[in-house]
């Protein structure tokens, strides 16, 4: 029900929404903008009033050369036509009636057009070919310290809560600074230490091409940003060194150093940081372990890697991990890049991130099917210690203008040491989980430019990884299963061992017109040994080894495949067929029993896009695709994934059968006052691979089942609107996936699953120009699965960020956070507050903040997080960080 008070913003609101519509309608300028008597389109064009610098409305002409400029008032107005690689043009008219025709036709000069480099201008954004500029001072208010906080106030660029970096739905390529790459997408390591003092610009580059011969050539349509530095803090030595810590107990701390020299010739950043906070970063060398992708011209082995037995990472869904993660984190890091002639360039990058890491959490998981009713409760205590190593480097040597050779190596050492206290089902135990694994991952690419429309680019890849893993219990918990006492300690020692070696050509042409043409061959070898040795060992120091419980595995695979795409390239479409053919040889071994599947693999895919109009974008894609089962599919006997479970794979080794269908509408851009984008699609698996489960309340077996037809749907859309009386940016994000399924449990047999999932989020963002600014929104996330009954959870998360200048060198922030989660369990649903401080005080005569932190003001000890399936029902309790307050400084140099 609308009350009074309701009726009256809404009436309100559409008597404004009307009157700035009858404004924008009453005044404009339009026409065509033309060169050699052909339409011109991408010229900017704006309007000032003359005499004045602050420009009234912008513009850009649309494919037809056809702009539309809507004015608030008459007078004498000053026009701006501007085009790269074309002489600028203004008028001046005299503005007094309804609609104004304005032709006019651009001559060829000025600067040249190059796809990369735009013109620079006192203003907050700039555009050329496929470059969009924005300038950092236009988007600062004060609480910015790194990279990272300043990108999370851009509109339409999406910082995820692991520093991901996203326009739309596409994850940028990279980071760069002044147009060299240190980390790819190991970007956050840059993103969130690097200070934001030294940036001028941030270049959001469209249609980027990793490789440099192959732009122009290559149809793509991949992001990357750009740091460009000022003037003063270009080819000299300079960075920053912050330190915070709480004079009283709970002691926490945080510590880092930042160093580096971005010249012309040669780059250096240097980072060492440690902290007891929270923060893990961890992650950030992850994704440069297994960087890459797999859509590049002569990419291939991306992604390749040991698999996992056993994972004792938390796992926590909607909630901001740093609150529950106790560490004692530290990472140290030098990177270079050289360039010790006009052809040769080195890189090299060095890490090294001894962590220690504590968590707390206390489980009770729920199942109830049909006959099937028992609760499992868990108490679990995990410290971990981490010891992680790693260096990579690179050589690009340029053998000619048209060809350039590229090496890449990598070496690894990755240790880990799980060391858990548990209460499991009410009796104590002593889990411990120990890795010491190595990688090394060998890179040589080669491309040659044939011609300025067509190259080859050919590519070799060695990898070899060993992940062995040793576990170990103090408790037997497995009577029902083994039917064996008087057992003390239970084992599993797995040897994880990967090999593996790719090599490919991909030839790449762009005709007249627009069209493009890709070919590829390439051949992969992969061998994967694991051994599993599962023990029971008795009191008496004796060994049992169950039959069925331990594997002795071999896995070879060799992939010789082509693959061939045509875009066939039109003014306002383009259509993209592509088929991938391959010749599949598998050999398993288990206990020196062999058998082999020799077998072809076909996907295809047709890819359309439809530009409806200068600002709306269509596309589409259909898609077919056999894939091939992986190891982890076909292990023969069980192998143990933790204290409760028992898993095992297929009874023989299979091809996987699916097709998918996905429709993409993009609205505007980031420049625009609205964009937006809708995606809709759907999957068939015309086999895919369940579970077949024995549920105990003290052990799971899980088996692996090939079955037929599951069926997935999804959308996903988001809409950014900036509201220019409200001076700020409105997100709306929206989404939702459906399932449905068959799994398998003993005793009850094959059941049909039904599952949804639906998330829902509103925010805002402010760009006042006054001491005030805000953020907030709030976000609801719903999950359900039906098949006996129904089971239904509703978790909410809102947010208000307040940032407020006290002075011109004092900021205050505030952020408060509620998170509200469902309940079952006999659990009524709780709302979590929590609250953060900080007031910083910056003193630029010699260049140091000083700040007051305090976090977690309401004090909260712990959290419940509620956790649907379709196998059982959770609620997990997690313990948090305490409050404590802390005094820091962060000093730039």
């Amino acid at each position: 029900m609308i009350t009074h008070s309701g009726l009256y913003r809404y009436t309100l609101m559409i008597c404004l929404c009307s009157v700035v519509y009858c404004a924008q309608a009453q005044l404009a300028i339009h026409g065509q903008v033309t060169t050699a008597g052909l339409p011109l389109g991408g010229v900017r064009v704006d309007a000032r009033l003359d005499g004045a610098s602050a420009f009234m409305a912008y513009t850009f002409t649309d494919g037809n050369g056809g702009y539309r400029l809507a004015l608030g008032q008459t007078g004498r107005i000053v026009v701006s036509f501007r085009a790269l690689s074309y002489e600028p043009v203004t008028k001046i008219i005299e503005l007094r009636q309804t609609d104004t025709l304005l032709n006019l036709a651009l001559v060829p000069g000025g600067v040249e057009r190059l796809q990369e480099i735009i013109i620079n201008a006192k203003r907050p954004y700039g555009r050329g070919r496929d470059t969009i500029e924005l300038d950092v001072k236009s988007f600062l208010q004060g609480d910015e310290r790194t990279v990272e906080d300043l990108l999370r106030k851009i509109p339409g660029l999406n910082v995820g809560t692991d520093g991901s970096i996203k326009i739309g739905e596409k994850e940028v390529e990279k980071v760069m600074i002044e147009g060299d790459d240190f980390f790819e997408k190991g970007y956050r390591l840059l993103t969130q230490n690097m200070s934001v003092q030294p940036l001028d610009k941030v270049q959001v580059l469209q249609r980027y091409s990793n490789n440099k011969h192959l732009k122009g050539i290559e149809n793509s349509d991949k992001v990357a940003l750009n740091l460009q530095l000022k003037e003063d803090s270009k080819n000299q030595w300079l960075g920053s060194v912050s330190a915070s810590g709480t004079p009283v107990e709970p002691f926490f701390y945080q510590a880092s150093i930042n160093v580096m020299n971005f010249g012309k010739r040669n780059k250096y950043y240097l980072l060492g940081t440690a902290n007891n906070h929270g923060l893990d970063a961890l992650s950030s060398i992850n994704y440069l372990l297994y960087s890459g992708q797999t859509d590049e011209p002569g990419q291939i082995g991306v992604g390749i890697t040991t698999p996992t037995l056993i994972d004792n990472t938390p796992d926590l869904p909607g909630f901001d991990y740093r609150r529950t993660n106790f560490n004692q984190d530290k990472l140290l890091s030098f990177n270079t890049i050289l360039n010790p002639s006009k052809r040769l360039k080195i890189k090299w990058l060095g890490f090294a991130n001894p962590t220690k890491k504590s968590f707390y959490r206390n489980t009770v998981q729920e199942y109830d099917i049909e006959d099937i009713q028992f609760t499992y409760t868990e108490g679990y205590e995990l410290n971990r210690k981490i010891n992680n190593y790693y260096s990579r480097w690179e050589m690009h040597y340029d053998v000619s203008n048209r060809s350039t050779l590229i090496y890449t190596g990598s070496l690894g050492s990755l240790g880990k040491y799980d060391s858990g206290a548990l209460v499991f089902n009410g009796e104590r135990t002593t889990e411990l989980t120990k890795m010491k694994g190595y990688l090394t991952n060998q890179l040589l690419t080669h491309t040659y430019k044939l011609s300025d429309n067509e190259a080859i680019v050919s590519s070799a890849r060695w990898i070899m990884q060993k992940s062995p893993l040793h576990y170990q219990i103090d408790q037997y918990y497995y009577d029902d299963l083994f039917q064996v006492g008087d057992v003390s300690n239970v084992y599993q020692h797995a040897k994880n061992d990967l090999q593996y070696a790719g090599i490919t050509s991909h030839y790449v042409k762009k005709k007249k017109g627009g069209d493009f043409m890709e070919v590829a061959v390439a051949n992969e070898y992969k061998s994967q040994t694991l051994v599993t040795d599962f023990i029971l060992q008795r009191e008496d120091g004796s060994q049992i080894r169950p039959s069925g419980f331990s594997n002795q595995v071999n896995f070879r695979t060799n992939n010789t495949h082509v693959m061939t795409k045509y875009t066939i390239k039109r003014r306002m479409w383009q259509l993209t067929p592509q088929l991938r053919a391959g010749f599949m040889q598998r050999d398993l071994s288990n206990d020196g029993v062999s058998r082999n599947q020799n077998n072809w693999l076909i996907s295809s895919s047709l890819f359309t896009k439809w530009l409806i109009h200068h600002k709306g974008k269509l596309e589409g894609e259909l898609s077919f695709q056999q894939m091939s089962s992986e190891l982890m599919d076909v292990v023969p006997n069980y192998f143990n994934t933790g204290i409760q479970n028992f898993v095992k794979g297929l009874d023989d080794m299979a091809t996987l059968n699916n097709s998918a269908a996905v429709i993409t509408y993009t609205y505007g851009n980031m420049l625009d006052k609205f964009f937006a984008n809708f995606s809709l699609g759907h999957k068939t698996m015309f086999d895919y691979i369940s579970n077949q489960r024995s549920l105990n309340p003290n052990f799971n077996l899980t088996e692996q089942i090939l079955l037929k037809d599951k069926k997935t749907m999804f959308y996903k859309a988001q809409f950014n609107y900036y509201v220019k009386l409200l001076n700020g940016n409105f997100r709306v994000d929206m989404g939702a996936d459906f399932s449905e399924y068959e799994t398998s449990i003993v005793g009850v047999g094959k059941r049909r699953i039904e599952s949804g999932s639906y998330d829902y989020g509103l925010s805002f963002r402010s760009v006042w120009k006054s001491r005030l600014n805000i953020h907030s929104g709030s976000h609801i996330q719903i999950r359900s699965f039906n098949s006996e009954h129904m089971d239904r959870l509703k978790n909410t998360y809102s947010f208000l960020h307040i940032f407020f200048n006290v002075a011109e060198d004092i900021q205050a922030n505030m952020k408060n956070e509620a998170y509200r989660f469902g309940d079952f369990l006999s659990e009524s649903p709780k709302t979590y507050f929590f609250s953060d401080v900080s007031l910083s005080y910056d003193v630029k005569k010699i260049k140091t903040k000083f700040n007051i932190s305090a976090k977690n003001l309401f004090n909260n000890r712990q959290f419940s997080n509620a956790i649907i399936t379709d196998t059982y029902r959770a609620i997990t309790e997690y313990r948090l960080l305490p409050r404590y307050a802390a005094l820091g400084l962060d000093y730039r140099f």
